[in-house]
């Protein structure tokens, strides 16, 4: 399968440029990328107007109208070329390695999910302000910078729960963080309906789709150390009140397999 890779912005364009940069950067250079905003300023485009002619670039964006995540994604991946689709965050860089690890884990009756390494402050302060280059970092240089990453273990190939692994338990990623990576036939995300844009505001979006997709018949695997993601240190405030856990809720005492609100009910489609 070709891979698209549909990157989640807002508001943040350093980080987006990290993220393409580990993009363009990639030893499989056959995919394209398509930036899912959910309604950022002129910065962010001008970023994505620099990437042009590096990569296979388009730029879908929505008013800002508060944050809706999930319809942002489902315009991306109309957007997107590819018949596998991967949905990552703009504040998550890329391995070298990560397109060629998606492609080896597009496995028929198979979504993918991955783990990330927190990157701390300092580090993060120095990919975006001098560029380095942590998409080539190998392991031992990982483990140089122990004390502003982890955990480190989501760069061993210890976790053998790959993609077609049927005597294994499928892969459930932490906190059940299925939003910075999720990866999935293009054929498997129409037939759930893509993301459920009801799902507006922090959260919940992510593991209805997964809920739905295993509903479908498919099992999580994962795509091995090289799709691990770099996550850039950001401040966190998750919402004490989370109306998106009723609609979560709903989702899992239903046998609804498609969204209510999903990429077919998107204008024009």
């Amino acid at each position: 399968m070709k891979p698209s890779v549909v990157v989640a912005t807002y508001e943040w364009p350093e980080a987006l440029d990290a993220v393409l940069r580990g993009l363009a950067d990639q030893s499989d250079a056959d995919f394209d990328v398509v930036v899912a905003d959910d309604g950022s300023g002129p910065h962010t485009a001008s970023v994505v107007q620099n990437w042009r002619g590096r990569l296979r670039l388009e730029h879908v964006r929505q008013e800002d109208e508060g944050y809706r995540l999930a319809r942002a994604r489902n315009l991306g991946a109309r957007a997107a070329g590819g018949d596998f689709l991967v949905f990552v965050d703009g504040d998550t860089v890329p391995r070298r390695h990560f397109v060629r690890a998606l492609r080896r884990a597009a496995v028929p009756g198979w979504f993918v999910a991955g783990k990330r390494l927190l990157l701390g402050p300092e580090l993060t302060e120095r990919v975006l302000a001098d560029r380095v280059p942590i998409q080539r970092w190998s392991f031992p240089h990982w483990a140089l910078h122990g004390g502003q990453s982890a955990p480190l273990l989501a760069l061993t190939p210890r976790d053998r729960r790959l993609p077609g692994r049927e005597r294994l338990p499928e892969f459930v990623p932490h906190a059940d963080g299925y939003g910075f990576l999720l990866g999935v036939a293009r054929a498997d995300f129409e037939r759930v309906n893509g993301y459920d844009a009801r799902f507006a505001g922090w959260g919940g979006e992510d593991v209805d789709m997964a809920i739905r997709l295993r509903r479908a018949g498919l099992r999580c695997g994962w795509p091995g150390p090289q799709g691990t993601l770099l996550h850039l240190w950001h401040e966190t405030r998750k919402p004490a009140v989370r109306p998106n856990d009723v609609l979560l809720r709903e989702t899992e005492t239903s046998d609804r397999v498609e969204a209510v609100d999903g990429v077919r009910q998107l204008e024009g489609g």
